[in-house]
């Protein structure tokens, strides 16, 4: 392995101590752990300083996606981490009342999302006939296809420039924008045909708003998108398409969207049930 493989290696398993520690029980798969923290764990097979290394250790992290590590590796790594332990403590570490509060939020995220995982989530679930009714609710949307010119640029003052040689379309038009382009003054992005229904969920409402009553050869903005960035676009052409044929990337994006739509209600509920219970 090169000496950056090595050095990967590390991070990737420095940032697995953390993970297992305070996010461990992302993999939990039900076990449980009655034994007390001095007693031997069943299934420990191997003893590093005061920390026991169990198979069901080696199970979890070999379930960590990002992990994409053999079984030595892996092994490797977690033996670092308890060397590192042992070492940390031996020089009294977890003494140090920022590491005492680490290690108290730690345990209460790993059970908090052991909570999460088995109770909560299994609640957030959505019919694929869903994504068709919300579809279906704005056909008119996802009817139709826009091809787009787009031009960003730093200074507001080029903007109603701009718009007259996006709207004009001539020749002589089209080469002030290249000169544009080449002083750096602005940047110009067409792109091909895109499902109008999308933009609900890539745009701001007003830009949305002023995208769908865009018809071709409108141009529309100027709309600020990040800190001194604006953008002014032309409809370069709009085409009907068949929402019983859509792209199932567009369904993808839908149904993306409104999982996490149901993801935060069923949360809220959830918070309220407990803030309820438990008092906040």
């Amino acid at each position: 392995m090169s000496k950056y493989g090595s050095l990967v290696l590390s991070l990737v398993f420095l940032a697995l101590g953390i993970f297992m520690g305070a996010f461990g029980a992302l993999y939990f798969k039900g076990g449980k752990a009655e034994e007390k923290v001095d007693e031997i764990p069943k299934d420990a097979y191997k003893k590093i300083g005061e920390v026991y290394i169990t198979k069901m250790d080696l199970e979890m992290a070999s379930s960590i996606p990002q992990l994409a590590a053999s079984k030595e590796d892996i092994e490797k790594g977690i033996i670092k981490l308890a060397l590192f332990y042992n070492e940390g403590k031996s020089l009294g570490l977890d003494k140090d009342s920022a590491v005492k509060r680490l290690i108290y939020w730690a345990e209460k995220n790993v059970i908090a999302d052991a909570y999460y995982r088995k109770y909560v989530l299994p609640k957030i679930t959505l019919d694929t006939n869903e994504v068709i009714k919300f579809i279906n609710e704005h056909k008119d949307e996802f009817s139709r296809e826009i091809a787009m010119l787009t031009v960003s640029f730093q200074d507001p003052k080029l903007a109603d420039t701009l718009k007259k040689l996006l709207k004009d379309g001539s020749y002589a038009a089209n080469l002030m924008l290249e000169e544009f382009a080449r002083g750096g003054k602005i940047s110009v992005q067409p792109s091909g045909y895109q499902n109008l229904g999308l933009g609900r969920f890539a745009l701001r409402e007003e830009e949305y708003n002023a995208l769908k009553k865009a018809k071709k050869d409108d141009v529309i903005g100027p709309f600020e998108v990040g800190p001194n960035v604006y953008v002014v676009a032309k409809v370069v052409d709009v085409r009907k398409t068949d929402i019983n044929k859509l792209d199932p990337q567009v369904k993808g994006i839908v149904y993306q969207f409104l999982i996490e739509k149901r993801r935060m209600e069923v949360e809220d509920s959830v918070f309220s049930a407990l803030s309820a219970k438990y008092g906040r």
